[in-house]
């Protein structure tokens, strides 16, 4: 008989950033991060301070993230930034502002077409988010209650709120945990072979992983159980099950 993937499992976990959140991560050269600082009412720092100040965070936080080392310890956005502006005398509410600032560019959209591919999962499985995120939960939870999904998940598992990020197995286990669901009945989608399909494979998740760019996988590669290019496929796919 003809069945989807996910009707092998009772629940999906779902990363967040470029599965059904996009435009996330608006660090490059080209953004002003001076005038979204001023936008939120900052007057301290000047335009060019605010943009030296966020891409030496960001270019820290990268290089952290792509080693393994801080996998399981994670500093935190506040932290990152009081490292790098120790010798500045700033006033105490600078940092809030500076967050902020990194928060809204790091946060992206969440479209209505992904808004309804989410409520139509919830017809038939419990879902849940583990996401790896820089800024703290906050904005992201609020967005999750503005766009009307935040009822949708059973578990909502953000890195910052515990310190660590994916491929930990902490965020997974922590997840699996909230759901009550057997982990050979939870299967794990995301876009990150190295974060998500390796991380959830590790705590013995099935896997989809999303390859929107239709790449190789090579030898050395982890292997996904099941692989599509659009989340909608999760809705869609069907294949003949022996």
């Amino acid at each position: 008989m003809l069945q989807r993937f996910i009707d092998n499992f009772d629940a999906i976990l779902l990363d967040m950033g470029n599965t059904f959140m996009f435009e996330v991560d608006r660090f490059s050269d080209m953004e002003n991060f001076g005038s979204t600082y001023q936008q939120i009412g900052g007057k301290f720092l000047s335009e060019e301070a605010v943009n030296v100040i966020i891409r030496k965070i960001c270019n820290t936080m990268f290089a952290d993230y792509g080693n393994p080392r801080y996998y399981e310890n994670f500093s935190s956005v506040a932290s990152y930034l009081k490292t790098i502006i120790q010798t500045q005398d700033l006033p105490r509410d600078e940092i809030g502002l500076l967050e902020q600032v990194f928060a809204i560019h790091e946060a992206g959209v969440i479209s209505e077409p992904y808004i309804s591919i989410l409520h139509q999962l919830r017809q038939t499985h419990q879902l849940g988010v583990v996401s790896n995120i820089w800024s703290t939960s906050e904005l992201y939870r609020k967005e999750f209650e503005r766009v009307g999904i935040a009822h949708l998940f059973d578990a909502i598992v953000f890195s910052s709120d515990y310190g660590c990020i994916k491929p930990s197995p902490r965020l997974f286990e922590k997840a699996v945990e909230l759901l009550a669901v057997e982990p050979s009945k939870i299967v794990f989608v995301g876009d990150s072979l190295k974060y998500d399909i390796a991380g959830a494979q590790a705590v013995g998740l099935s896997t989809v992983w999303i390859n929107r760019y239709s790449k190789d996988l090579n030898e050395s590669s982890v292997c996904p159980d099941f692989t599509i290019e659009h989340l909608q496929e999760l809705l869609e796919n069907h294949w003949r099950q022996t």
